[in-house]
């Protein structure tokens, strides 16, 4: 229950608060000082020219009206190139096919640095596609490579198949089929337009990739043309797929010459997990040849099988799941490794075999989660084995990374509290260059009009491109001046990734607006709604959550309601200080739920207070003293939970120190931020 207080404070406040949608240029005046001191927002263009000429308003204004043909032909005569190439860039990049193919080209020539080449191609696909245009003119255009779009690729095989090139068509053709998910009507028209060319190997290999995805129904479209052995698997794959009640019948009696396939075993693998049957789910997995179709979905049943496995007290067996798998994907590898070192060392007691394994996953990766996992439990397994210099040196590696998780925890074993912001590069002899830049001049031309939205592609791609550290900076600092922190905090990672640190924006202070009145632990909000949406005002995610703190409809409805607020789906994406009242208020109900335990907050924030409750019933409290919260988060069994937890618990000891809060413990921090 939300205490009562929690809805006076809000009631008391709602007279002072300011619901206008924040701007999209209310980043702060300054940036904190570090070591290389205070970086100032630079100011842009002098006020009276800072939304450029006239005409230049006028060809946007056409742009605005849903007109980017009118809007293409005015640029024409625009002198200043930088202008001219704005507008143009904008009407071909958010309005697909609606610029003819040549202009594009035209345009892809003349300004290479506004988009990828990847995107000028797709652009060049889509205008083709609308205008129907002859198969010599769609082979001119796109000969030579594969199209990016699956609709360019049919284009294209057509073409070829019109002028006669069949080698051609049918090598697209198959390609086509084989290795992507299509819709029924691309299925219906590749199926129309270029059967033909498609024989029963070709089919049988697209049944195979759709098996593996359990696209059941995809694969059962594809029965008329294959072979009766064949059909056998499909439908006993369709049935395992279904959790259907005669799925085991449907696999004892596919037909012997399809038992040795690689579908035919995982499905058998995956059968036995359905009914508990536990070992046989793990030897069915450990028959898998050499080189299997879809790699990462072997892991992905065997994690699903593994956890399944810890649930039930079958650690040994779990251990098998995950030791096993050494054929895939380097970032299943590397999953796979932690999976087995950390059942070795918490569940088996085994810590040299979780030595073995930590150190192999120590070597697969330099991405600083899996860095600072990997020497994090393998300090653990050396503390186990009694190598305590050894332990110190994992630790000491692991916390290089202050800013996330497992570097957090390292620190605490190493006696430090809080986190180390790292100093930023000197920028000052790059910043006059980097204001010249032409796409530096069109974001901020963007956003002196009002389109800070529109100019979010064009800045993200250009910071995407830029390789020095002092640059980056500036391109963060682009997009914090136009309210773009979720691309500051995406170049700044990219940095961060490529040996330059940005830790002040990647960690933004201004990322709330100072209007917001929150009702929960003001860094802990922060961690949320960092982890949530990057402080993405618009944010809205493919399950329907919107906004800053990403809020289901429906959940921001009731929060309105009990704090005695008109709900606004609206306003969710467009308010930031109504979005955080709501989405604090939810976190404050959910930290009172938890008597301050931040780890469960953030997990019933992700899944709902139900699972929540679920795991504490499964795997004990993680506030209490006999239970490690350590292993407890390690054991939440949604993957994206599990890695949701981790980040805000970094976040939030980041934003203690950003916002000024005394520094503690990412093991202090476990137990209660209260």
């Amino acid at each position: 229950m939300m205490r009562q207080f929690r809805a006076g404070l809000i009631a008391a406040v709602l007279g002072l608060l300011s619901f206008a949608p924040i701007s999209h240029a209310t980043a702060n005046d300054t940036i904190d000082p570090i070591t290389t001191g205070t970086v100032q927002a630079n100011a842009g263009a002098p006020a009276a020219d800072a939304r450029g000429s006239a005409a230049f308003r006028a060809a946007l204004d056409e742009l605005l009206d849903g007109d980017p043909v009118a809007a293409y032909t005015k640029a024409r005569a625009l002198p200043d190139a930088m202008e001219r190439r704005t507008i143009q860039w904008a009407a071909i990049y958010f309005n697909a096919g609606k610029i003819d193919y040549q202009s594009v080209q035209r345009f892809a020539a003349d300004a290479p640095d506004f988009a990828t080449q990847g995107i000028y191609r797709t652009r060049i696909e889509q205008s083709l596609a609308k205008a129907e245009t002859d198969p010599n003119a769609v082979v001119a255009a796109l000969g030579g490579t594969m199209p990016n779009t699956i609709d360019g690729q049919i284009m294209l095989a057509k073409a070829y198949l019109a002028q006669g090139e069949t080698s051609r068509a049918t090598s697209i053709a198959k390609s086509i089929w084989i290795d992507n998910f299509l819709t029924e009507e691309q299925e219906t028209e590749v199926l129309d337009t270029l059967g033909s060319l498609l024989d029963r190997d070709t089919h049988w290999a697209r049944a195979m990739h759709l098996m593996m995805h359990d696209r059941a129904r995809g694969s059962e479209r594809l029965l008329p043309y294959l072979s009766d052995a064949q059909k056998s698997l499909v439908v006993a794959r369709a049935a395992v797929s279904r959790n259907d009640a005669d799925a085991k019948a449907r696999l004892d009696s596919v037909d012997p010459s399809m038992q040795s396939n690689p579908v035919f075993i995982f499905s058998r693998a995956q059968r036995a997990r359905q009914f508990e049957l536990w070992e046989s789910a793990v030897d069915w997995l450990a028959k898998a040849p050499d080189v299997v179709p879809d790699a990462a979905e072997w892991w992905y049943e065997r994690r699903t099988l593994l956890r399944k496995l810890l649930d039930v007290g079958e650690p040994q067996l779990a251990y098998r799941a995950a030791a096993d798998y050494d054929k895939g994907p380097e970032g299943r590898l590397v999953e796979a490794r932690f999976h087995a070192g950390w059942i070795a060392l918490s569940f088996l007691d085994d810590a040299a075999s979780a030595k073995t394994h930590f150190t192999a996953m120590a070597g697969l990766s330099t991405l600083p989660d899996s860095v600072t996992q990997a020497n994090y439990w393998l300090a653990r397994a050396n503390l186990k084995l009694g190598d305590t210099a050894a332990a110190q040196a994992a630790f000491e590696a692991a916390a290089r990374y202050g800013n996330v998780y497992y570097g957090q925890l390292a620190r605490t074993e190493l006696g430090q509290a809080g986190v180390d912001l790292r100093p930023l590069p000197d920028w000052r002899q790059s910043e006059a260059l980097f204001d010249s830049n032409p796409i530096v001049r069109a974001v901020r031309l963007l956003a002196a009009n009002g389109q800070a939205n529109m100019a979010v592609p064009l800045l993200r791609n250009f910071g995407n491109g830029l390789t020095g550290g002092a640059e980056m900076l500036l391109a963060a600092r682009l997009a914090q001046e136009i309210g773009a922190h979720h691309v500051a905090i995406a170049i700044a990672n990219t940095a961060d990734q490529r040996g330059t640190p940005l830790d002040l924006f990647s960690f933004p202070e201004d990322g709330l607006p100072t209007n917001a009145q929150l009702a929960a632990d003001r860094a802990a909000v922060y961690a949320i709604a960092r982890q949530e949406s990057m402080f993405q005002i618009d944010a809205v995610s493919s399950a329907g959550a919107r906004g800053l703190m990403q809020l289901m409809p429906g959940t921001a409805q009731d929060v309105a309601r009990k704090v005695g607020v008109d709900y606004s789906a609206s306003r969710l994406v467009s308010d930031a200080a109504y979005n955080a009242l709501l989405g604090s208020t939810y976190l404050g109900a959910q930290l009172d739920r938890y008597d301050g335990s931040l780890v469960l907050a953030a997990a019933a924030y992700n899944a709902g207070p139900g699972n929540a409750n679920k795991w504490i019933k499964a795997y004990g409290d993680p506030r209490a003293d006999n239970v490690d919260p350590v292993i407890w988060v390690e054991l939440i069994p949604f993957q994206e939970t599990r890695t949701y937890v981790k980040r805000v618990l970094g976040n939030y000891l980041v934003y203690r120190q950003r916002l000024g809060d005394s520094p503690v413990t990412l093991q202090q921090a476990l137990r209660s931020i209260r």
